[in-house]
């Protein structure tokens, strides 16, 4: 049966009910975005897990913050004088620490506009500033804003590696944050502004304002405090020394930004970009006392070691006085050129060639800084005869010698071209320049060939207050006070003497009587195996007084008296004063054949000062670390009897005598007590003077690195003494006048000066000389000569050697 036909409807309801009409279009787009929403959702789950688990990973190995609490970086470490005046400065890191306090509110506030603008707001990291510090990059085309906040830099200099590595981004950044939340922001101030590198050796704001200002960085004010904070990015390309226009453009960049943080006014800006900054590479004024400060030095090194005297900050307490040092420099200076020019002028430095002379003769001139005083070489290119004048040319100035110049050299010269001629090179003075002729009036200058050296050592304490090892230390390091060991010759005698006034049985006294007359000595080293000791005059007084012996410094009796007592004897009391050298086993040890230092004998004169106490040299006083604890102090109390007093003042009166009547008599300083001895070594190689007064023991040494002879009567006297009275007149200027103590247990009894014998006390004639109680004359047997001496002093009586000399 077919299918019933469907009855026809309307058209509107075939519309509404036909078949379902599809969905809507916006359900299709809803449930991709679902999709989508739940994409990113699980992406960003992902990413933080994935984040979490990175930031744990890498947390993992990261340094511990809490290194930062001990914040002990390489410091400078300072060496004071006496006065507190710098004397040195030893370091691998130039770095003062400071506190923030310490530092200018200028400075902060530079450095925080120039690197992290947001350093007080932001926990460590600044994503604002990072996005901030790339926009101005790229707007600029170049690096002018880092992107890495303070504290940032921090954990990076501090506690990671200078590798650039994104790993090493995300771990700066985690301590960052760890950083912010285990110090203040103070805190990491403190060691942001003492660790940064700012160029030309400065680590720290501190070491830089110094370096570029010659101040303090709490005394810097905006303009500089800009430069400063301008370095930071890259400390040599913006170099104000070699660099000054890019720094300035940095320091005004850093200006501004100033203003933009409301830390100074646009006055103060103004003000500032108008500034005139000195820059230069300052050093810190010291003390000229390289050889003190080298030996300084040495026993840091020695004591604390390497690292703690570059890298820890020590502040160090010297003995050195500034004043004394000065005093003995100039002293130095002066009897070295005197001794050089007593010989008269050795002839030019050198010779140039004709193309150098022909260069230099055409060769415009022009002022060249050259400074009135300042000591340069001349080339001598042109010869005046008429006017008896050389001319020299000095790089691009032109000088003038004349012949009353030169006749300071030969004072029978006539003709100047007898002593130079053009092509000659020497050594000229700047005295005076010339406007009208361009030209400088010069004095001819010759470098001394001798060296000398200076100890000068308080006698109670043994402080070090002078030490001099040599005329330049520039030139040569070798610390002749301390490392030579030179023939004292004379100088050494007083301790022969000291052993006799000691000797335990039958002591001699100044009054003892010594021969003087030729004596010949066994002596395998000679070439006939004889040693015959001679005077330096090459004469013989025959009798004559212990006290005369020594004041007029006689060989011959010093020898005899050293057989006398015996070698053994004399070595173990010179080591019983301070003497540590090695020294001969001979009767050649009288005349001081034996190498000792400068520092050891004028320590061992000190005894004598010291009233018979031994001192220890003290360079070194007190050390104190970064953190003001001391490390070391030396002994106030660092002196021990060697000898007695009565034995020291007999001997110091022994010594006043050399210098009132004998060999150092031309030393004398009106009002002073002073005692001393020369000494002079074979072919007048050494010159040596040792002298004190009651508080100050000094050494003069004076001789030639070669060991070549200073030159004719060159002796201790001539050459080391006029250094030593210039060095002591301006030691003791201003002091009161004070005389040697004379300790318990001395005398003074009157006797002859030629026999020894007592004198009534009211007699008009002879002196009174100081003895150890009971050993004057006519208390004390008189000391009994050996038969061998015995014998030789009648032969010399009724010898013609005797009775010529008599006669004179």
């Amino acid at each position: 049966m077919p299918p019933k036909p469907r009855k026809p409807q309307p058209k509107d309801q075939q519309a509404t009910q036909g078949p379902q009409a599809p969905r809507p279009r916006r359900g299709w787009l809803g449930r991709i975005l679902l999709r989508l929403l739940l994409l990113l959702f699980f992406l960003g789950v992902l990413g933080v897990g994935v984040g979490v688990g990175a930031w744990f990973w890498i947390s993992q190995d990261l340094p511990r913050i809490e290194r930062l609490a001990d914040y002990r970086p390489p410091a400078v470490t300072q060496v004071l004088a006496q006065d507190g005046q710098l004397m040195a400065e030893f370091y691998r890191e130039r770095r003062y620490v400071v506190p923030v306090q310490d530092v200018s509110r200028l400075v902060v506030t530079a450095f925080v506009s120039a690197e992290d603008g947001d350093f007080f707001r932001h926990p460590g990291i600044d994503l604002w500033g990072i996005t901030r510090a790339a926009w101005a990059n790229l707007k600029a085309r170049k690096v002018v804003q880092g992107g890495s906040t303070i504290t940032q830099q921090v954990a990076k200099t501090l506690l990671l590696t200078p590798q650039r590595t994104f790993g090493r981004k995300i771990k700066e950044m985690i301590l960052a944050w760890r950083i912010e939340r285990y110090l203040n922001k103070e805190e990491i101030l403190y060691l942001y502004l003492n660790q940064i590198y700012l160029g030309n050796g400065a680590y720290g704001v501190e070491a830089a304002a110094q370096t570029y200002f010659g101040k303090h960085a709490r005394d810097l004010d905006v303009a500089e405090a800009a430069l400063l904070a301008g370095l930071v990015q890259a400390p040599s390309r913006y170099s104000p020394l070699r660099h000054p226009r890019r720094a300035r453009a940095r320091q005004v960049y850093v200006i501004e930004r100033m203003v933009s943080d409301h830390h100074i006014t646009p006055a103060q800006a103004e003000e500032a970009l108008n500034a005139q900054l000195n820059i230069r590479l300052h050093r810190p004024d010291t003390v000229p006392a390289a050889y003190y400060e080298e030996t300084v030095r040495q026993w840091l090194e020695e004591k604390f070691g390497a690292n703690t005297l570059y890298e820890g900050g020590l502040t160090v307490h010297t003995a050195c006085d500034p004043g004394l040092t000065k005093a003995a420099l100039k002293a130095l200076e002066q009897g070295l050129n005197d001794l050089t020019n007593r010989h008269g002028f050795q002839g030019a430095v050198a010779k140039a060639s004709p193309s150098e002379l022909q260069a230099a003769s055409e060769r415009p001139v022009s002022q060249s800084g050259l400074e009135q005083g300042q000591v340069v070489t001349g080339l001598v290119t042109q010869v005046n005869k008429q006017q008896q004048t050389l001319t020299l040319r000095m790089g691009a100035e032109r000088g003038q010698l004349t012949l009353a110049d030169l006749r300071r050299w030969y004072s029978s010269l006539k003709d100047v071209e007898k002593m130079l001629t053009p092509g000659d090179i020497v050594r000229v003075r700047a005295v005076k320049y010339q406007d009208k002729t361009k030209t400088w009036d010069l004095g001819l200058v010759q470098e001394p060939v001798a060296q000398a050296a200076i100890v000068a050592l308080e006698a109670g304490s043994g402080r070090c207050r002078v030490l001099i090892g040599g005329r330049s230390f520039s030139q040569s390091q070798y610390n002749r006070a301390i490392q030579a060991h030179r023939q004292p010759g004379s100088a050494f005698k007083p301790f022969i003497y000291a052993a006799a006034l000691d000797r335990p049985q039958h002591p001699y006294t100044p009054a003892s009587i010594l021969i003087d007359s030729p004596v010949v000595y066994e002596d395998p080293s000679q070439p006939d195996g004889l040693w015959r000791p001679k005077n330096y005059e090459a004469d013989f007084k025959g009798l004559t007084t212990f006290r005369e012996s020594l004041e007029h410094s006689r060989n011959i009796p010093t020898v005899k008296l050293l057989a006398d007592l015996g070698v053994d004897y004399a070595i173990r009391y010179a080591r019983q004063l301070g003497i540590s050298s090695e020294l001969p086993g001979t009767l050649s040890l009288a005349l001081g054949s034996g190498g000792v230092t400068l520092l050891e004998m004028t320590r061992a004169y000190s005894v004598f000062a010291n009233q018979g106490r031994l001192v220890e040299p003290v360079l070194v006083e007190k050390v104190f670390d970064r953190d003001g604890k001391t490390i070391y102090q030396a002994n106030p109390d660092n002196s021990r009897e060697v000898i007695s007093p009565q034995t020291a003042f007999v001997m110091t009166s022994l010594l006043r005598g050399v210098v009132d009547n004998g060999t150092g008599r031309s030393l004398k300083l009106p009002g002073r007590s002073l005692a001393g001895k020369t000494g002079t070594t074979n072919d007048l190689r050494d010159a040596w003077f040792i002298g004190y007064a009651p508080s100050l023991v000094c050494g003069v040494w004076v001789g030639r690195d070669e060991n070549e002879s200073l030159g004719s009567r060159e002796t201790g006297a001539r050459a080391a003494g006029p250094i030593w009275k210039e060095f002591m007149k301006e030691a003791l200027a201003g002091l009161p006048p004070i005389d040697f103590p004379v300790p318990e247990g001395v005398v003074f009894a009157r006797v002859h000066k030629e026999s020894g014998q007592a004198l009534p006390a009211d007699g008009g004639s002879g002196y009174f000389e100081a003895f150890k109680a009971g050993s004057e004359p006519g208390v004390a047997p008189p000391t009994p000569l050996p038969h061998s001496r015995a014998s030789e002093a009648e032969d010399f009586l009724q010898s013609e050697t005797f009775a010529t000399q008599d006669q004179e």
